[in-house]
């Protein structure tokens, strides 16, 4: 496939990716639009502290919120034979007179590794599951793929690559994807250029994972009854850019943060489970089964540090309850966020 000449292109969704890549654009001197919808355009852009319609207002970027891109009156003007559409995180799924518009031209971008980890919150699921395989592909939309759920277009453009070590939550694992999926778009856009015809390759839907969107608040409970590593995972899946896992302090809810399983003062009693046995060195000393939880931050509802209040002895509890609903909640994610 070769894709001629580009004098614009459209970018749908938004997260810091979009971000650095309008800049990127621009920086080219190349035409972009975007449109994104409510809570991809209220959603603040860590490395530059500006929400990303700030930045498309101080780089001089059109762009439009919508809650539907089928049913809005700007896109399909703006369509032409020398249009490029990228999809990063939409939060949309396009209908077939869309998609037909771009004549092959309207790209999903994913970073994962194709069909795995299909579905939301890639990288909490990867961190569980203790996987540091990351990927960049770029796929042609076409009218079977449904945003978040399902990926069939074929694969235009991909890239393996590894996340560190060091990478423990999901903040490290998006800090170092960016690294990756920037120079990855930004070689895209320069093959273009040079006008290099690329090889069209199918998803093996035989190896297709999925797994469900996430909601941190109603999916992030703590079960005490797990092993001591699969919590010091879970709290790790959940820490930042996330509220954080959680657990009851007595009658308050609270969230973990910063945590390192560690096996030497172990193994304890089930009973002893979740129990806060010291303070020391800024952290907290929690029991479990195989071991201990150092846990270094403790944090309320409204982000409080709880440290200080902490007394050994007391213990750290999730009812049923909260278990039983983590397991069955479905979350449902549209243009304006969480659907309540």
């Amino acid at each position: 496939m070769n894709f001629g000449k580009i004098d614009h292109v459209i970018l749908f969704g938004g997260a810091p990716l979009l971000s650095a890549f309008v800049q990127h654009l621009k920086q080219r001197g190349m035409t972009v639009t975007v449109f994104s919808s409510k809570r991809h355009l209220d959603e603040l852009m860590p490395r530059e502290n500006q929400t990303l319609e700030q930045i498309l207002i101080r780089n001089e970027v059109p762009y439009f919120s919508c809650s539907d891109i089928n049913d809005d009156p700007h896109i399909r003007s703006l369509v032409t034979d020398t249009t490029l559409g990228f999809g990063l995180g939409e939060a949309w799924s396009f209908r077939k007179d869309l998609i037909e518009r771009f004549g092959g031209k309207l790209l999903d971008f994913m970073g994962i590794r194709l069909p795995r980890y299909r579905g939301g919150a890639h990288y909490t699921w990867q961190i569980l599951r203790r996987n540091r395989i990351g990927c960049c592909n770029l796929q042609i939309i076409n009218k079977e793929m449904i945003q978040g759920v399902f990926d069939s277009g074929e694969i235009i453009k991909s890239k393996e690559y590894f996340f560190p070590a060091s990478a423990r939550i999901p903040q490290d694992y998006f800090d170092y994807a960016m690294t990756q999926e920037v120079t990855f778009l930004e070689e895209f856009i320069e093959e273009i250029k040079q006008g290099k015809v690329f090889s069209l390759s199918s998803v093996q839907e035989n190896f297709s994972l999925y797994f469900p969107r996430l909601y941190t608040l109603n999916h992030g409970w703590i079960d005490w009854a797990w092993s001591g590593p699969d919590i010091g995972l879970f709290i790790c899946a959940f820490d930042d850019p996330y509220a954080g896992a959680s657990t009851l302090l007595g009658d308050k809810r609270v969230f973990l943060k910063d945590c390192l399983f560690d096996p030497d003062d172990g193994p304890f009693h089930p009973f002893q489970a979740g129990l806060v046995y010291k303070k020391a060195n800024g952290a907290l000393f929690v029991a479990t089964k195989e071991g201990t939880l150092i846990v270094k931050k403790i944090l309320s509802e409204n982000g409080a540090n709880l440290f200080d209040t902490v007394r050994i002895g007391q213990r750290l509890f999730t009812p049923g309850k909260y278990l039983e609903y983590a397991m069955t909640y479905s979350a449902v994610y549209d243009a304006e966020g969480i659907k309540k």
